[in-house]
């Protein structure tokens, strides 16, 4: 009997060591298994965000402040400068009008509800004589002495030449001439102006991760008197500055461009501008809205005055970086006017990749530790500007206390936050023992 019992003993303890392996290899299979691709990320190709110079990437939106918008107008000369298509009233006494004693007075007004800006110029008074149009080319007629060139010519400077001329055709006696001559109507620009931005006065309140899609546009035609023809106008009567938005940005289509598909690329023009402000179509004019203190302005005078047929034209903002891995997948919008780095990013996203409760409480759902080592990984892939993507691996232990970790988020950056292994290994062995799985293995082994 004695010897039935030890062999019975040395039999159980022999299969007792025989299971231990083989439950513990089981314990380590699964939990590897169980890691997924949390443990197996391509973390080790990644560069460190800390190693990277932040020059490599464009400037910081708050380090950009707004251009001083009087630039955006053009100076006007301090008396008018007569051109083509610009309507005066003349006044010859005992020529024009002819066989007349009365002076004969214009009156002009402009509408109160108006749609174009101004309709009949910026000077609302009476003026004496009779309305003349002057030709595209710079010449009046006039009775008795025909076309006149008065272009180029200040209002005094064209009544002196009118006089000069009367009096050489011996029509007018010197000392009793009496000319006056008046601006009744300025030439005007017909421009349009097309926006992309909320051209409605209600602002709507959406949150970060939510993306406004459905838009719509607006278009005016509008009629710009001359010295008053620049985008500062243009801006002012047509709803003012661009909204958020909209970018910081706004381009002058001249009416000679080239009409093919590739004569207007917003992101091939801004990249021409980021590498030396040269575009492959001169008549397309980049003018942005903000600029480091430093820099100078990149357009010239020439560049804001808009002529006849000139379109303008306000961008929609298109800046956007995704999320993903233990981040709820989501599409969200870029601030326009700041920066946001990689922490306030996952806070955009509005998910809690870790913590005590884990992912939407799941500890208290289901009765599980859930994730209790949280994740601190992130992994960012980043569309360099020759279509090349640069991964980029941040610590997030590290970036609650180096500022260099922390790097700025960018449009178009994908960014991912996976477990460490360290991390995902102790999370799935808690939701194991939790589980209760394991210790009941141990428990059956040791009552055999």
């Amino acid at each position: 009997m004695i010897r039935k019992y030890e062999t019975s003993t040395s039999t159980a303890a022999q299969a007792n060591r025989v299971t231990t392996p083989v439950i513990a290899t089981m314990m380590i299979g699964l939990l590897a298994c169980s890691t997924g691709c949390h443990m197996v990320s391509s973390a080790n190709h990644a560069i460190p965000a800390h190693r990277l110079d932040p020059s490599l990437f464009d400037c910081p939106r708050e380090d950009l402040s707004p251009i001083p918008f009087a630039a955006l107008g053009q100076q006007p000369p301090d008396e008018h400068v007569i051109g083509g298509d610009d309507t005066l009233s003349i006044y010859v006494y005992g020529v024009f009008p002819p066989d007349q004693d009365a002076t004969p007075v214009q009156q002009r007004a402009q509408a109160i509800n108006q749609r174009y800006y101004p309709p009949h110029g910026a000077v609302v008074g009476p003026s004496t004589g009779l309305p003349v149009r002057v030709h595209t080319d710079g010449t009046i007629d006039l009775p008795l002495i025909g076309r006149l060139n008065i272009a180029g010519l200040t209002i005094p400077q064209a009544v002196d030449k009118i006089t000069e001329v009367y009096r050489e055709e011996e029509v007018l006696k010197e000392g009793s001439e009496r000319v006056t001559v008046g601006l009744l109507t300025p030439r005007v620009k017909r421009v349009v102006v097309l926006r992309e931005d909320t051209p409605a006065t209600n602002v709507s309140l959406v949150f970060p991760e939510t993306n406004d899609e459905i838009h719509r546009g607006s278009g005016e035609v509008i009629d710009l008197p001359v010295y008053e023809n620049d985008v500062l106008h243009a801006l002012a009567a047509t709803g003012g500055l661009p909204g958020t938005d909209a970018a910081r940005e706004i381009y002058v289509i001249r009416r000679e461009a080239s009409m093919s598909p590739q004569a207007f690329n917003v992101k091939e023009l801004n990249k021409a501008c980021a590498q030396g402000c040269q575009s492959a179509n001169p008549h397309v004019i980049r003018i942005p809205l903000a600029a480091r203190a430093c820099d100078p302005l990149t357009f010239t005078p020439a560049d804001i005055v808009l002529n006849q047929g000139d379109v303008l034209f306000v961008p929609r903002r298109n800046e956007y970086f995704v999320t993903g891995g233990l981040l709820p997948g989501a599409r969200i919008a870029l601030p326009r006017d700041e920066d946001i780095d990689v922490i306030e990013a996952i806070a955009m996203s509005s998910g809690s990749p870790g913590g005590p409760l884990g992912l939407s409480g799941a500890v208290l759902a289901n009765g599980n530790p859930g994730y209790i080592k949280e994740a601190t990984r992130v992994m960012i892939l980043r569309t360099l500007c020759d279509g090349r993507q640069l991964p980029i691996r941040v610590d997030l232990d590290r970036a609650m206390k180096d500022p260099k970790e922390r790097i700025r988020i960018l449009p178009d950056d994908v960014v991912m936050v996976y477990q460490k292994p360290s991390g995902s290994f102790l999370n799935v062995t808690m939701n194991w023992i939790g589980g209760q799985w394991i210790p009941n293995a141990f428990l059956v082994n040791a009552a055999d």
